[in-house]
């Protein structure tokens, strides 16, 4: 049999994707996701592969998220690997998100990632393994305009896991990172959310609906988040995993020019896919 793996954020996107590759590769799975009436649909993607998981209720932003995480260890038993992918995006420029959307990102993003985390470390530390994966982005890397909150936390997310690595790993802990591009999830489309004031006749304007268009477009192109799946439960499965998984030929590409060409003329390439911001 294979191994218990907890993954937040699985009612839609990479989450989704990852439980059932992880049951249909015959792990035990808890799939964790904020709304149950959501769980319908992965059971019947899982059931279709020949397989089966366990759905449990789990907001990783509210209060008692880690206590919420070891009841479920002591329903089902300590985990292997935890894959922390709950996450949420709130599109357009910082000036015209407010405080509640720049805060809930960092508790959903930072915050639950971290407090689940804590939850499931002490038993991994007794059984002397375990794998946490930590799903950030390209924006992780890369600061692009208009998800500069939402890149804010993903850069938080890479510098913790960092740090993490090196206390944990003497227990025989292993800290993963997973490093997406675009792919075609929900977050694009119907779980798209935008900041509360955002304005069509702002500043922002014409940045707001060249990045939308670009964005929307790239994500109706991209390809599902299987890639990602698949990754992740290599990254459960392997002896010695790697600390960063970079995954998409765009994220690939980004990463590569951010490194080896000047700022100046990275800037440049920026500038020529975003109109310059109207002074108000």
């Amino acid at each position: 049999m294979g191994h218990l793996v907890l993954v937040t954020g699985s009612s839609s996107g990479i989450g989704f994707a990852t439980a059932v590759a992880c049951a249909a590769a015959g792990h035990r799975v808890i799939a964790t996701m904020r709304r149950l009436e959501k769980a319908d649909a992965l059971l019947a993607a899982v059931r279709a592969r020949g397989a089966s998981l366990e759905i449990e209720q789990l907001d990783v932003a509210a209060p008692g998220a880690c206590a919420k995480v070891k009841e479920l260890l002591l329903k089902h038993g300590p985990v292997h690997a935890l894959v922390n992918n709950a996450g949420i995006a709130v599109g357009g420029a910082f000036e015209e998100q407010a405080d509640d959307d720049v805060r809930a990102q960092f508790e959903t993003n930072v915050f639950g990632l971290m407090a689940v985390t804590r939850a499931v470390l002490p038993a991994m530390r007794a059984a002397g393994r375990g794998r946490i994966i930590n799903v950030s982005s390209i924006s992780g890397l890369v600061g692009l305009p208009g998800v500069s909150a939402y890149a804010a936390t993903k850069h938080a997310v890479e510098g913790f896991s960092e740090a993490l690595r090196w206390e944990v790993a003497p227990f025989g802990v292993d800290v993963c990172l997973v490093e997406p591009g675009t792919f075609k999830t929900e977050i694009f489309f119907e779980n798209q959310r935008r900041g509360a004031h955002i304005s069509r006749e702002g500043p922002y304007a014409a940045m707001t609906e060249a990045l939308e268009r670009l964005v929307l477009a790239d994500a109706a192109k991209a390809p599902p988040p299987t890639p990602v799946a698949a990754a992740i439960v290599r990254l459960i499965e392997g002896a010695s995993p790697p600390f960063r998984t970079l995954i998409g030929r765009d994220a690939r590409a980004l990463v590569a020019l951010r490194r080896v060409i000047p700022d100046r003329l990275f800037a440049t390439g920026i500038r020529r896919f975003v109109p310059a911001p109207r002074s108000r």
